[in-house]
């Protein structure tokens, strides 16, 4: 091997271990404060700290019954009475920007949280 060659491949293993200690160590959203904002019929019902911290939240409304399940940092819908049950289907959300939507019962959840910069620039048509 040439100089230039040990040169190279040095610079490669140092980027590869500083992005691989990167992805390792994360940058999860909850730690920088995320939130669940929680609408009911396009009224604000309540806003939830994303934590490792299991809480349930019920939401009883002339349309229905909702429950989520906030736990790991997110939050997820864990019961609906609504017929097609897709609010279920969004799974456990937790990064920001992140919805889950439940249309029969009119309820919208949404992440929020610091902007990391991570995200769209523009869009191009």
């Amino acid at each position: 091997m040439k100089r230039g060659d040990i040169i190279i491949a040095t610079v490669l293993v140092v980027a590869l271990a500083w992005f691989g200690i990167s992805a390792w160590t994360g940058k999860d959203n909850n730690e920088h404060g995320s939130h669940a904002h929680i609408m009911v019929d396009g009224k604000h019902y309540e806003t939830v700290a994303l934590t490792d911290e299991e809480q349930d939240i019920e939401i009883r409304t002339a349309r229905g019954y909702n429950k989520l399940r906030v736990s790991r940092g997110g939050i997820e819908m864990i019961e609906s009475d609504c017929p097609d049950k897709l609010c279920i289907g969004f799974g456990h959300v937790h990064d920001v920007n992140d919805t889950i939507v439940c249309l029969p019962n009119r309820i919208f959840v949404e992440i929020t949280g610091p902007d990391t910069g991570e995200g769209v620039d523009a869009f191009v048509s």
